[in-house]
C-alpha cells in the first residue's frame, strides 16, 4: 500500500481537488490509511486554500 489522497472542497458551487501521491509504503492498509489522512491534514494546515490554486 502506498500514501495517497485526494482533498476536495468546494468553493463558489465548484468542487475543487488535490490529489496527492507519496514514495511512502506500507505493508498493512490500515497504517496506509492512517499516514494518508494525517498527509492530507497536514496539506491543508500548511496550504490552506492555496492548495487548490
Amino acid at each position: 500500500y502506498q500514501t495517497c489522497g485526494v482533498v476536495s472542497k468546494e468553493i463558489d458551487g465548484v468542487v475543487k481537488e488535490h490529489k496527492f501521491i507519496r514514495a511512502d509504503r506500507f505493508a498493512g492498509l490500515d497504517d496506509a490509511v492512517d499516514i494518508s489522512i494525517k498527509k492530507g491534514i497536514q496539506l491543508v494546515d500548511e496550504q490552506g486554500d492555496r492548495i487548490f490554486g
